[in-house]
């Protein structure tokens, strides 16, 4: 049933690191806005929500719903489901855990499987026309060389249960949304990065930005700069990072455009720059002469000394994909968000550069470096993998 207002967009995960960045787009063009939030122990959703996108819930311009994905029924009430089916007419479904290996698969596969098929399931029969759900490019798996954005399952083998379960994911949510005449629009990023909240979300940011630090603490202390540090890597490969700001610009053009009705879209910069390209950005910036990347994969790293062991573990959530050679073909994107006046984004020296000063200037420094005699400077642990 239709009612007299314009049609809201539901976004999910609003509280997360892209989620947050789609809604603030939303409600900056004016577009009513439904918000579904888990509560905390001593945090409401509602609040979370203000919090989160600095405007506070009105019931119009922005509402906010408690709910969790993981739960049977969401945690919605009755009347929760016929607001939301007269109200909702396009969702853009951004939420879901980023730990690679979760420590207990079932609530990991319902708030990635099942709760998104009971929320369009329930939305069904109602105002709902478009579901655009964002999932990852690297369903891709293991594979190497160029990934057509058509391609979903093709036998590859994955690296983890968070690409496996992405996979899944999109599948169900395909055939839920063919069952019920809903028009499923998938979003494949590659790695996002950019300014991380403090409580949700963003760890590829989180590790790049304390890599950052690192370096740029490295490079400030007496001799630093010319201490050699190795890190296992594969040098010519595709840096395949993207902007969660042209993520989010992106994911809200694609999510109603005509043209985009049951697309696949890998949401990427078009002509990455290969991993050694970008080093040289950082160490070039930051005055570091001894850092150099080595391909792993025909030299492994030997007889590491204790900054590269430090090195290596933080970097150790992503070195499968360091050592991976993939690149994402985005034709189908680009064909769309260039008529939308969406510009592509790309990995310049400049956006480097705003990376480096994002991450020396909204985050503390990494507490614990210190000079160590002939040991060099060591780093303390890793940043945390779940969001």
């Amino acid at each position: 049933m239709r009612s007299g207002c314009p049609g809201a967009v539901l976004v999910t995960g609003a509280t997360g690191f892209i989620g947050r960045v789609v809604a603030r787009r939303l409600l900056a063009v004016g577009r009513p806005v439904v918000v579904l939030a888990r509560g905390r122990a001593d945090t409401s959703a509602r609040s979370r929500v203000a919090e989160a996108l600095g405007l506070a819930p009105d019931g119009g311009r922005l509402q906010a719903m408690e709910a969790d994905l993981t739960h049977p029924g969401l945690g919605l009430g009755k009347g929760d489901w016929r607001l939301l089916r007269n109200r909702v007419e396009t969702v853009i479904h951004c939420a879901g855990e980023t730990v690679f290996f979760p420590g207990a698969m079932e609530p990991f596969v319902a708030g990635h499987v099942g709760g998104p098929q009971a929320l369009l399931r329930g939305l069904a029969g109602g105002r709902l026309r478009r579901w655009a759900h964002l999932s990852t490019a690297y369903v891709c798996g293991k594979r190497s060389g160029t990934v057509l954005e058509r391609e979903g399952d093709v036998g590859q083998s994955f690296r983890n249960p968070y690409e496996r379960v992405k996979m899944l994911s999109e599948e169900a949510i395909r055939l839920e949304g063919a069952a019920v005449g809903v028009d499923v629009r998938i979003l494949r990023p590659s790695i996002v990065v950019g300014a991380v909240p403090e409580t949700a979300g963003g760890h590829p940011s989180q590790c790049l930005f304390a890599f950052i630090r690192l370096a740029a603490a490295l490079a400030r202390m007496p001799g630093g700069a010319e201490v050699p540090l190795r890190i296992a890597a594969a040098p010519r490969a595709a840096f395949n990072l993207v902007p969660v700001e042209y993520v989010a610009a992106a994911a809200v053009a694609l999510a109603g455009h005509p043209d985009g009705a049951g697309g696949t879209f890998h949401l990427v910069v078009s002509d990455p720059p290969t991993q050694q390209e970008v080093l040289a950005m950082i160490t070039a910036r930051l005055g570091l002469r001894g850092l150099t990347l080595v391909d792993a994969r025909r030299a492994p790293l030997t007889d590491p000394s204790p900054l590269e062991r430090a090195v290596a573990r933080l970097l150790a959530g992503y070195r499968e994909y360091l050592e991976g050679d993939v690149r994402f073909q985005d034709t189908n994107a680009r064909r769309i968000l260039d008529r939308c006046g969406v510009p592509g984004p790309s990995v310049s020296r400049d956006a480097v550069h705003r990376l480096i000063r994002l991450a020396l200037g909204t985050s503390p420094a990494l507490p614990g470096l210190r000079l160590a005699g002939q040991g060099g400077p060591r780093p303390v642990r890793a940043l945390p993998e779940k969001r």
